[in-house]
């Protein structure tokens, strides 16, 4: 295996995946190799079958921390000491299996410069046998290895209840201007989700609706209990900042349960890219050596400010809709990303498979199915979106973030504070939005919940902020 390395760290390990099984060879070796009587050396491993923590551990020394604010500590716990035999040194380490461990160094210029920038090094790992089934000794020793290390790493992907955020880590093409280059695999970030944010601290009109259609799409009741109706899920939350889209995403995570991936169309050139981000369900996290395999129904895809984004989801002008009206375009469109998906794509790929909004439809509402798929757009301008991109079927029901009323900070207050407000109380709220001209966001009325102590002050506030 060649990897290079830079004063920052290590930089390149090739197109393969033979790093993951070197490792799993030199775990295998510190967990079954007795070095006691040997020359050896010291290595710290990550060791998958440590310890890892979880969001249900009940640690009294460390309280959980899934947004890393202590993870230095984790990293640690995640390493382990391991014996490994020395470098360049055969060593048998089972009856009739012998092995070496080989590092060759090398240096490589940075354009004719003589200064090393980047340092290239070659790993090798040697069995030899002189048994007459070495062959058979070698192989299943091999597989042993691998075989411990996956069921290690299976093992920890289930003990980790942590729900996580799936952002992307870097564009999935390997160029912004050539035609014809191969995408990369998109590798994402994650960050862990607390459990504070819930339905219960949000205060919106529709609440009550929106939570009746969760709880049937999870249950498979109402509408979704039929057959046939489609199983998948599409809102579209607008208005203008401060007015709790966000907040809601959250809180609808937690409250199904579920992981957030983040589709951000800016960092998307094709509709190849936004299917492989839709269908594929793999996630490369930096820092796992293996993808991240979900379900639909484990994962809540979001689209923030779409209308920002991408300009691909703007409302057509007539004569480009009359362009598209036989619907001919689109359908050869989407037997083209189908092939694609089954045979690979082709040779060389044209523009015509930039991010389009036809490319977008077939995403949201195309022939693969999706059951249990949730989806959620926001954007600011409903009105400059496309109307066949929030039409029924595509989006379930479109939820209006708007200002907060009298009767929704009564409830935030009687929430913040833990108390209930006296009917005086409620009419001066009451008063105090009648008066005034201006209009109040949740943020403004939970900032001021988050200033003050007593419910009779913070009426104070918002009066001087509504005068």
């Amino acid at each position: 295996m060649k990897q290079q390395t830079n004063s920052w760290g290590k930089i390149n390990d090739g197109d393969n995946k033979n790093h993951i099984l070197l490792k799993a060879i030199a775990i295998y070796l510190t967990e079954t190799l007795n070095m006691s009587k040997k020359t050896g050396r010291y290595e710290l491993i990550e060791n998958p079958k440590k310890r890892q923590k979880s969001v249900n551990d009940d640690d009294e020394e460390k309280e959980y921390d899934p947004y890393g604010y202590n993870n230095e500590g984790d990293l640690l716990e995640k390493l382990a000491i391991g014996a490994l035999p020395p470098l360049n040194q055969w060593i048998e380490i089972e009856d009739g299996v012998e092995f070496v461990h080989e590092i060759n160094n090398g240096n490589t210029d940075n354009n004719d410069s003589k200064e090393v920038t980047v340092k290239e090094s070659t790993i090798t790992y040697i069995f030899r046998s002189y048994k007459h089934d070495g062959t058979k000794r070698i192989d299943d020793f091999v597989n042993r290895a691998y075989k411990s290390y996956q069921e290690a790493i299976i093992a920890k992907h289930k003990k980790d209840k942590t729900r996580y955020m799936y952002i992307p880590a870097k564009t999935t093409t390997t160029s912004s201007d050539d035609e014809n280059k191969e995408a990369t695999v998109p590798t994402y970030k994650r960050y862990g989700l607390g459990e504070d944010k819930t339905f219960n601290s949000l205060f919106f009109d529709d609440k009550p609706e929106l939570l009746s259609l969760l709880d049937n799409f999870l249950n498979k009741t109402g509408k979704f209990a039929i057959k046939g109706f489609p199983y998948k899920m599409g809102l579209l939350l607008h208005g203008p900042p401060g007015t709790g889209k966000t907040s809601l995403i959250k809180a609808l995570a937690q409250y199904t349960k579920r992981h957030i991936v983040n589709i951000s169309l800016s960092k998307i050139r094709t509709n190849q890219e936004l299917m492989d981000a839709v269908f594929d369900l793999k996630f490369n996290v930096a820092g796992e050596d293996l993808p991240v395999k979900l379900s639909y129904d484990k994962i809540v895809f979001v689209m923030e400010d779409i209308d920002c984004a991408s300009n691909v989801v703007n409302a057509r002008t007539d004569e480009i809709k009359n362009q598209n009206d036989d619907g001919i375009p689109d359908l050869l469109a989407m037997f083209e990303d189908s092939s694609d998906k089954i045979i690979g794509p082709s040779p060389k790929k044209s523009s015509s498979d930039r991010l389009n909004l036809s490319g977008l439809l077939n995403v949201l509402d195309g022939v693969v199915d999706c059951p249990g798929r949730i989806v959620i757009m926001t954007t600011n301008h409903p009105e400059k979106l496309d109307p066949a991109l929030i039409r029924p079927g595509r989006v379930n029901k479109k939820l209006l973030m708007g200002h907060i009323n009298a009767r929704q900070t009564i409830l935030m207050m009687e929430h913040y504070f833990s108390a209930r407000l006296d009917i005086k109380q409620k009419h001066e709220i009451h008063d105090i939005f009648a008066n005034t001209t201006k209009s109040f966001s949740p943020a403004d009325v939970e900032q001021l919940c988050a200033e003050h102590w007593d419910a009779t002050t913070m009426m104070d506030a918002l009066a001087r902020l509504g005068d």
